[in-house]
């Protein structure tokens, strides 16, 4: 029937938006598996009976039936899995603080000493919720990557004091190497500034809910304050968050 050949139109699109961050540098085990998954459809759109004919090849076997069948059942896990934690994200990213509380900005790449731009989106968030809220105080979290000439907290630092922050509000932590460490550490700042249990993150929308489980390990309560994120980006992490949730949920607690 042509009429599937309507389904390849979103496929494809979905497929750019997976493949264009490549050109940006952004190649991640988001977009890459994304790609794969966009391709296999494209490939079952335009060539159903060849598909369908392998299917039956397997399932002519005990192992094809076996094989197909736990498949089978793993994608429908993944399926109810992907769902669930879309729905959570989702709702993390709604949950917009009520009162002031001290900001945490998760750190990512720096390039050189400038914050790249996806973390400048972060900072020009930051530095939104800081001016709306001046008596509130900020730590800036990120260690030093490779290709960092200086670790991201004190990148970011600097880019709030040079847009107008007094550096007396700004706490540094430039120890972390991943977000578990961002909150581990960001909260023993706290206790030791005596400025409670209580904070607002501000990250990009897609990591918000994982760093609000990661907050919660370290006996901290948060809210979200999302920087904005392009929309061709948003495919890529948001599949990259699926597979950073299933390591932190299932198999790190499993």
């Amino acid at each position: 029937m042509r009429f599937r050949y309507l389904f390849l139109i979103p496929e494809l699109v979905l497929l750019f938006f997976f493949l264009a961050p490549i050109y940006k540098r952004i190649c991640n085990p988001g977009n890459l598996g994304g790609a794969l998954v966009c391709l296999l459809l494209i490939f079952i759109t335009v060539f159903p009976q060849k598909f369908a004919h392998l299917i039956a090849q397997l399932w002519q076997h005990l192992a094809g039936k076996i094989g197909l069948s736990v498949l089978s059942v793993c994608i429908a896990a993944g399926l109810i899995f992907c769902t669930a934690m879309s729905v959570q994200m989702a709702r993390t990213i709604s949950s917009k603080p009520e009162q002031p509380h001290t900001v945490i900005v998760l750190g990512c790449k720096v390039r050189g000493t400038r914050p790249s731009a996806m973390l400048t989106r972060r900072l020009e968030a930051a530095l939104s919720y800081l001016e709306a809220h001046p008596e509130v105080q900020c730590i800036t979290s990120g260690g030093q990557g490779a290709g960092e000439d200086i670790p991201e907290g004190q990148a970011m630092k600097t880019w709030l004091v040079e847009h107008g922050i007094a550096e007396s509000r700004i706490l540094v932590e430039d120890q972390s190497k991943d977000t578990e460490e961002n909150l581990k550490f960001s909260a023993a700042i706290l206790a030791e500034q005596e400025l409670g249990n209580q904070a607002v993150i501000i990250t990009d929308g897609f990591h918000e809910y994982r760093a609000s489980l990661l907050a919660k390990q370290a006996s901290l309560e948060t809210w979200a304050y999302s920087a904005y994120t392009k929309p061709l980006y948003v495919p890529t992490y948001w599949v990259r968050e699926w597979m950073a949730l299933f390591e932190l949920i299932v198999l790190h607690h499993g």
